[in-house]
């Protein structure tokens, strides 16, 4: 078992912050990761036998992740690479899964700092050899060196799309389309006063369409992919345009020839063990879908539970940075430790209304449909883990079973290894729409541990004490005085 004032997991740019923040100002600090190098999505870093010199395009944010990263060096956090927290049985009591190393991490409070994942969107074809998300197509980049395909089509909404697009063009890949699904020429000019609250984030996006533009990669706005097509891998993607109203017209379709189709509609926080924490959550469509509840101080409804970065609210690397800087701050005050500077983190959140200022004009520029079930056909799969077609689910709904639970039950939806990671907005879209519900008032399955699958012989490394069992009734009792 491990002690710390401070238990943060998730390695990325907001965990990583929040360490270096919180040993700064004496606090001891566990950060757990499940991934073997520390870095998250966006710093990731490629494995230990690569060698960088500097001079490629994807190493340029390696200068400002060293700080980041030296928090783990610090004496005063211990940090545990490769492991998975599943579990909080007891009131801030983390258990981890990590082969031998597993164990239980107590802490005074726990930052969840998890991240977030691609927004997966069903269609014909998505589940093709050739397919590949944006955040895959970027990890690939970032942490192997390598390129998705040859000839990409770039589809979905967000900006991710014109970062992946722009990284890709880059290291030589043929991009000949992106495809988003937003008007962004009709919205842009309203939110440009937002944009300019971050005049260096506003340069960055600058740069990425200056990229394309160069590689000659044409933006078709206000579209999206509706199929892929090909037999052992990917030869043709078909887009077609979306209405003012949201529906899809497919009698206006077109087909581009390709090889891969990157497709990125959007992120979502991985809210799975705030879920299982019993953390209150609340839906935001635009923001990414069901978000925690959080305070000023962004402590979640769970006394001592904090949230922070993208797995809070989808909001980029500088408000993740500057939320776990400000949540350590918030747990020294907790604490009573006196080293906190009040001038430091009252700078810390001027900054950060400015990055949401920038973060609220984004979300009005790529604000995406209302759903995208017009893509669905009868013999698209939704639920890519159990092969479950949307077809199956309406056969289910026409025989009158109507409950996101109901049809988990039945069809074995989001019982697959991803839990429910890749088709569970896509099924509680149906349901609302079937139902003339709102997505917010569903009643979803019931989350148990463990939140992310692990092997079962890591909890046989756990050194976990007997359990506290009542007397057995049935056993010989002394007589009565």
């Amino acid at each position: 078992m491990i002690a710390a004032d401070l238990a943060i997991v998730g390695a990325g740019p907001a965990g990583l912050a929040a360490a270096g923040e919180a040993a700064a100002l004496g606090l001891s600090v566990v950060v757990v990761d499940d991934n073997p190098r520390a870095g998250g999505q966006y710093f990731r870093q490629p494995p230990r036998q690569f060698r960088r010199d500097g001079s490629a395009s994807l190493d340029r944010e390696a200068a400002r992740a060293a700080p980041l990263l030296a928090a783990l060096d610090h004496p005063a956090v211990t940090y545990l690479p490769d492991a998975v927290v599943w579990d909080m049985p007891a009131p801030l009591a983390l258990a981890v899964a990590a082969g031998q190393r597993s164990q239980r991490v107590e802490a005074r409070a726990v930052l969840v700092a998890a991240g977030a994942h691609d927004r997966p969107v069903p269609f014909p074809g998505w589940t093709r050899p050739g397919v590949v998300s944006a955040g895959g197509a970027q990890n690939l980049l970032k942490g192997n060196r390598m390129i998705a395909g040859l000839r990409i089509v770039v589809a979905g909404n967000g900006p991710l799309l014109f970062v992946v697009a722009a990284s890709l063009a880059r290291a030589g890949a043929e991009v000949v389309a992106l495809v988003e699904a937003a008007p962004l020429n009709a919205r842009l000019w309203r939110a440009w006063p937002g944009l300019l609250a971050a005049p260096k984030l506003l340069r960055q996006a600058i740069d990425y369409r200056w990229t394309l533009l160069r590689a000659g990669t044409p933006i078709r706005a206000a579209m999206t992919v509706t199929a892929v097509q090909g037999e052992e891998r990917v030869s043709a993607a078909t887009i077609a345009p979306i209405a003012a109203d949201g529906t899809i017209d497919h009698g206006r379709a077109e087909t581009i020839a390709c090889d891969t189709v990157v497709t990125g509609f959007g992120l979502m926080p991985s809210v799975e063990l705030l879920r299982l924490l019993g953390c209150a959550l609340t839906y935001d469509r635009v923001r990414g879908g069901w978000l925690p509840q959080r305070g000023s101080g962004f402590e979640t409804s769970v006394a001592g539970v904090f949230a922070a970065g993208d797995g809070a609210a989808i909001g980029g690397v500088e408000i993740a940075m500057l939320e776990g800087r400000l949540v350590a701050h918030e747990v020294a005050a907790k604490l009573g430790r006196s080293g906190g500077d009040p001038a430091r983190s009252a700078a810390l959140r001027r900054r950060l209304g400015r990055f949401d200022r920038f973060r609220r004009a984004i979300e009005a520029i790529f604000a995406p449909p209302r759903d995208y079930l017009g893509l669905l056909t009868d013999d698209t799969v939704v639920c890519r883990c159990e092969d479950v077609t949307a077809g199956e689910l309406r056969a289910r709904r026409d025989d009158g079973l109507t409950s996101m639970i109901q049809l988990k039950s039945t069809t074995r939806t989001g019982m697959g290894r991803c839990q429910g990671r890749n088709c569970m907005a896509t099924l509680a879209a149906m349901v609302a729409a079937d139902t003339g519900s709102r997505i917010a008032d569903l009643v979803y399955p019931r989350t148990r541990p463990p939140a992310r699958p692990v092997p079962i012989g890591d909890l046989l490394h756990e050194n976990i004490p007997p359990p506290d069992l009542p007397a057995d009734p049935h056993l010989p009792r002394a007589p009565a005085a």
